[in-house]
């Protein structure tokens, strides 16, 4: 979420939305590419390049703006894998707001 100031919310922001019906994960690289700091495609594509990494996922550059997906069941076959993207981009996020932070404050907005 976008605050009033310009400021992104970093507990609103998420790379994956689990679909356990569908059996999909989706990651949604259209809804991160209008959310700082991932409005910055270089990021988004580092996170399309980590996700690729991981066996049985494969994103399409295509799809760089969109919302691809990959099977659930990936997650049980490379849970360790899986667990550090979120964790990288967890700190990605939390780097780029602690950087504009005028007095580091993660309150002031």
């Amino acid at each position: 979420m976008i605050r009033p100031s310009g400021r992104t919310d970093s507990r609103l922001l998420w790379p994956i939305a689990i679909h356990p019906f569908t059996g999909t994960v989706e990651v949604v690289f259209q809804h991160l590419k209008r959310s700082p700091p991932l409005d910055d495609e270089p990021l988004r594509r580092e996170l399309m390049t980590k996700l690729n990494e991981i066996e049985g996922v494969d994103l399409a550059e295509a799809k760089l703006d969109l919302r691809p997906s990959f099977p659930v069941e990936v997650f049980a076959e490379h849970s360790e894998e899986i667990c550090a993207v979120p964790e990288w981009f967890a700190h990605t996020v939390a780097l780029a707001e602690a950087r504009r932070m005028p007095d580091g404050d993660p309150g002031t907005y």
